[in-house]
């Protein structure tokens, strides 16, 4: 089922079922730098190829478009998803995983027993002193103004489908999703409804503890999408998605009592594997987010003080020893960042992330025959991924080598048939060598394949 109302839009979609560990990446590329953002699909004609990903470096938490209001991309969606994104400094294998939170699934339980050494976590290496965790802060807390906005008319009801409603157009109605996206404010849920504006992480919190106040089945959902490659900056987009999952709410005519709350501009495909994270896992990724921001602004000590608290709250987050690896790597100190990713190696041992990253630490320390074993495991992942050798369509789109780019597209699509970006990309290059049939069957195939994915 399918609606829209007041700019809102509402879905329910079959379940996803299947089950692969937290902290897994998709995909990774050895020698260039990544990056995660919300993205659409591409198009393409003879002057035209796609915003590269490398102009947006800076923004990786904002969706292509920045009018963009949180209410155009207010999707629910049951079992759907939100984003965590993720860059590489194209001088070290730079992985910075953050969570932009902008539902079954499985639970998946972690150990916190995670063996690393305290000097990793102390700054000494790199500043010279002890660096003091970033505060911690109060991701979800509820201020009496927020508990007067529920108890007061969506609180009452008894029945949980209504307060889920009420809720939604309670927020909007007062004008909450107003205010352009703002990419740098990753707030918590206080400051989100007090500043009524945020980012993807700012406006999950606000939903997650408001719903919660309202006595609603919220969690934080991770759902695991595609990667992307783009290889002419040298980038790798990679978008694993965070939302709301939302339990207890059947909506009339629904099939379901489970629905998914995003708040981006993109919506993965039905069958993205899925999994409820803990609030403790979800907060690390906050601060991550946090260690991001200070890291453009060139402020290494902060962003290693965000890095360190995301590593007190969530010491089971492979992700956040990936960052703590890649800040270490970027600042020069390739031993340590070497030991940071082996610890998150130890956490999720086919995170090609992390393989990534050793492959750079090892190599930039002159131990290539090390290096060399995890270089060519992540070759071996990239050769059998459908969107390498989409990346390496589109860049040789980019320059005009169509005979290239339709050789490197097939590659993609003999891998997954069923991607409307494939086809569209076909499609463009397939015109510009003139063959009509290719053209035309390659945008039938792209618009049946947008059709089921929507």
């Amino acid at each position: 089922m399918a609606f829209k109302r007041s700019g809102v839009r509402l879905s329910l979609a079959p379940p996803s079922l299947r089950k692969i560990p937290v902290g897994r990446v998709l995909t990774r590329q050895t020698h260039r730098s990544e990056i995660s953002l919300s993205g659409s699909s591409p198009t393409y004609g003879p002057s035209h190829v796609h915003h590269p990903v490398g102009r947006v470096l800076t923004r990786q938490i904002q969706p292509p478009d920045k009018s963009i209001r949180p209410t155009s991309r207010f999707v629910l969606r049951r079992y759907d998803g939100g984003f965590i994104f993720s860059f590489m400094d194209m001088r070290s294998v730079f992985l910075i995983a953050l969570a932009a939170f902008c539902g079954a699934c499985a639970t998946t339980e972690r150990s916190d027993r995670v063996r690393y050494s305290p000097e990793l976590i102390d700054g000494r290496a790199v500043f010279g002193h002890v660096v003091a965790a970033a505060p911690a802060q109060s991701v979800l807390s509820v201020t009496p103004e927020m508990r007067d906005f529920i108890t007061n008319d969506i609180g009452n009801s008894a029945f949980p489908h209504q307060r889920f409603r009420r809720l939604m157009q309670k927020l909007e109605g007062q004008d909450f999703f107003v205010s352009p996206y703002d990419r740098s404010a990753t707030f918590s849920a206080a400051q989100t409804f007090a500043s009524k504006r945020g980012n993807c992480v700012a406006y999950t919190n606000l939903f997650i503890a408001l719903a919660r106040e309202a006595s609603l089945d919220a969690r934080y959902q991770k759902v695991h999408v595609p990667p992307k490659w783009e290889l002419s900056s040298g980038l790798v987009l990679r978008v694993n998605h965070i939302n709301v999952h939302v339990a207890g709410v059947r909506l009339p005519g629904a099939g379901s009592d489970e629905l998914s709350v995003d708040f981006n501009s993109v919506v993965p495909s039905e069958g993205a594997p899925t999994e409820i994270i803990s609030d403790v896992y979800a907060e690390s990724m906050f601060y991550a987010n946090l260690s991001v921001d200070h890291l453009h602004e060139g402020d290494y000590e902060q962003a290693f003080a965000y890095l360190k608290r995301a590593v007190l709250t969530a010491q089971d987050n492979p992700d956040v020893w990936s960052n703590l690896g890649a800040l270490y790597s970027i600042l020069g100190h390739d031993a340590y960042a070497e030991r940071a990713y082996r610890v998150a190696r130890s956490i999720d041992g086919k995170d090609p992330a992390a393989m990534a990253g050793l492959a750079k630490a090892l190599g930039n320390q002159g131990r290539m025959a090390e290096a060399e074993v995890f270089t060519a495991m992540v070759s071996r992942y990239q050769s059998a991924n459908p969107y390498y050798h989409f990346a390496k369509a589109e860049q040789a789109f980019s320059v005009g080598a169509y005979d290239t780019a339709l050789e490197s597209i097939n590659r993609a699509i003999k891998l997954k048939r069923r991607s409307p970006e494939f086809y569209a990309l076909r499609a463009a290059a397939a015109q510009q060598l003139g063959n009509a049939r290719l053209h035309a069957k390659s945008i039938r195939l792209q618009h049946r394949f947008s059709k089921e994915d929507s």
